[in-house]
């Protein structure tokens, strides 16, 4: 495989996992209207489509283009947009904030129904946020504020028909069930088991290392492991201090930024960083065994999400990166010349 296919695929994983932890909708609309509509949204009502998708299994990756119109339709949902600044005729608050419209969404509705999109919860486990789509006469919601801006008054489709200068609107009835995507999607990851990318080996190498790094800290103290490297790191960064202020009675000093002692001093900075942050991590992953025990966490459910497993990983995270570090200056102290590491002072 060429390295450019490679750094592909490392792209479109990355984006995945990102998309799938900030709840993205990642398929391409079939319909153009679909994106330039997904693209005018910001905020909270941005996930008006993963929202409405939960709620009503609305398959928004292939609603045909002939389910979206303009103009505002008591049967359909409206999206109303104004495009310019404009005076709100209905405000009686007095606030400034209300008695201008600005440019943007200003409310949707499902027939005259105003729509709300709520936040569900955030599960910890998967690092997820699901988001559901309610009506304003829905019981036993927690909606916060309806989509759009919520201006003083201006609060029903047919205030919103009144000012609006664009407006978008869907047949619901002309799009699919997102169950049978769901179904296929399920058919084509059977299928996918089977293969083995360059995507998978390497993940399964990263597994592999991480376990045999979790493996070597879990029967041995961080002495027998990290505290080598730190203690190993200090001492040439000692040894450093101690040349150059003899060099410096000598009326000599470092040749530049790239010397020897420049790497060490470097190296040291950047190592005692992760080492804080390693014991930080240790400690916090002590006291979080003890919440987990505490919470009833059962030992090895990988369902529930675990305050000492996660602690376990910011230290192997750290680990590898005194690991890396350390490993990185003991080749670049093999390429330097250490005869040209001091000139004489001028």
């Amino acid at each position: 495989m060429k390295k450019s296919q490679f750094r592909k695929l490392v792209k479109e994983a990355i984006a995945s996992v990102l998309a799938e932890k900030a709840g993205i909708i990642t398929e391409k609309f079939q319909s153009k209207t679909a994106s330039k509509l997904y693209g005018k949204l910001k905020g909270t009502d941005a996930k008006f489509f993963q929202a409405f998708a939960k709620t009503y299994s609305v398959d928004w990756a292939n609603a045909p283009e002939e389910a979206f119109g303009k103009g505002p339709d008591p049967k359909k949902v409206n999206f109303f947009f104004v495009n310019k600044d404009k005076k709100n005729p209905f405000a009686k608050s007095g606030y400034s904030y209300d008695l201008t419209i600005r440019p943007g969404l200003i409310g949707v509705t499902r027939g005259k129904e105003k729509i709300h999109v709520s936040r569900d919860r955030y599960d910890r486990s998967t690092g997820k946020t699901t988001y559901s789509a309610t009506g304003e006469k829905s019981k036993g919601r927690n909606t916060g504020s309806a989509m759009g801006d919520n201006l003083d008054q201006l609060h029903n489709y047919k205030r919103f028909a009144e000012v609006a200068d664009e407006v978008i609107t869907i047949d619901l009835t002309k799009i699919g069930d997102s169950k049978d995507l769901k179904a296929s999607r399920a058919a084509a990851k059977a299928g996918a088991t089977a293969l083995i990318d360059a995507k998978t080996v390497a993940q399964q190498n990263r597994s592999r290392y991480e376990t045999i790094l979790r493996d070597r800290l879990a029967n041995s103290s961080p002495g027998d492991q990290i505290i080598k490297m730190v203690d190993a790191v200090t001492k040439m960064y000692k040894s450093t201090v101690d040349k150059q202020l003899a060099m410096l009675k000598k009326k000599k000093v470092s040749s530049g930024w790239n010397d020897s002692a420049t790497k060490v001093q470097r190296a040291y900075r950047d190592i005692l960083q992760d080492f804080e942050y390693y014991l930080r991590a240790e400690n916090s992953a002590v006291k979080g065994a003890d919440r987990d025990k505490a919470a009833k966490l059962k030992a090895g459910d990988k369902a529930s999400w675990s305050e000492e497993r996660y602690y376990q990983k910011e230290m192997l995270k750290y680990a590898r990166g005194i690991q890396s570090k350390f490993k990185t200056l003991k080749a670049d102290l093999n390429k330097v010349d250490t005869s040209k590491d001091y000139i004489d002072l001028r």
